[in-house]
């Protein structure tokens, strides 16, 4: 009997939509989710059914959208489930956070890694150069096969580290107010259809931030012509999104199950 698995995934620049498609090939296929798209009413998995989780590590914490998300989705027994975390430096904080979430629900994580993917954060710093993006990717391709074949097997197994930086994760909602457009803007309100958390309305043709942030930078790194910018640190800075994933593969990806 073909075993059951279903990934649910969460991303802003396009890094861990190209994991979980790639995950799904190494798998023999899989179900793809959005945890944009909402919690399933239903409770899901089940025995010798498998369920990852693909996200970002936001400050080595799960982004508040993955959190939510992982508290409200129902589960059932006997479930074999994964994480696998994209980062830019010491994500592995976040499997943590998943696999405490996850006992306190009286589940178990069986297998947790991460992946360095080219970090992106630009309101940080400024992302790497293309060539430098390239190489990374294909490392990651690497990765996913090895950790495709883990899952394959079954194989139990958490590589994590205990780190919180939740001081720096704090209220980051309301941090979107340093957002804003030139006015090379182009009204066309991509911006808004890429942002996950709903957190972007388009107001005279302009994007408006609405204080429900998770930081995951789409909107910024997305805008076909750079207008997006956030004070005054970004506007020399490179942009980042996966070369791998288009604008309207995200959209349509956040908003449908694939």
């Amino acid at each position: 009997m073909k075993i059951s698995t279903t990934i649910y995934w969460f991303s802003g620049t396009g890094n861990s939509l190209y994991v979980a498609k790639r995950l799904t090939a190494g798998l023999g296929g899989a179900s793809i989710v959005s945890m944009a798209s909402g919690v399933p009413v239903e409770a899901v998995g089940g025995d010798g059914e498998k369920l990852g989780f693909v996200f970002p590590s936001y400050y080595c914490n799960l982004p508040r959208i993955v959190r939510a998300f992982a508290e409200n989705l129902k589960i059932r027994d006997r479930t074999y489930l994964f994480a696998i975390v994209t980062m830019g430096g010491l994500g592995q904080g976040s499997i943590a956070e998943l696999e405490s979430l996850l006992k306190k629900k009286n589940l178990e994580l069986s297998y947790g890694r991460g992946i360095h993917t080219p970090a992106n954060y630009i309101i940080r710093y400024n992302p790497a150069d293309k060539a430098k993006m390239e190489g990374k990717l294909n490392k990651v391709n690497e990765k996913i096969k090895f950790i495709s074949s883990q899952i394959n097997f079954g194989v139990r197994s958490v590589k994590k580290i205990r780190l919180s930086t939740n001081y720096l994760y704090k209220n980051i909602e309301n941090l979107d107010s340093q957002f804003y457009a030139e006015n090379t803007c182009a009204s066309c309100g991509q911006c808004a259809k890429l942002c996950p958390a709903a957190n972007i309305k388009i107001d005279n043709g302009k994007p408006l931030w609405l204080h429900h942030c998770e930081h995951c930078v789409a909107c910024i790194s997305w805008c076909p012509k750079e207008a997006i910018q956030y004070g005054g640190q970004t506007k020399t800075r490179r942009r980042y999104r996966n070369p791998k994933i288009s604008a309207n593969e995200m959209i349509t990806a956040m908003k449908l199950p694939n």
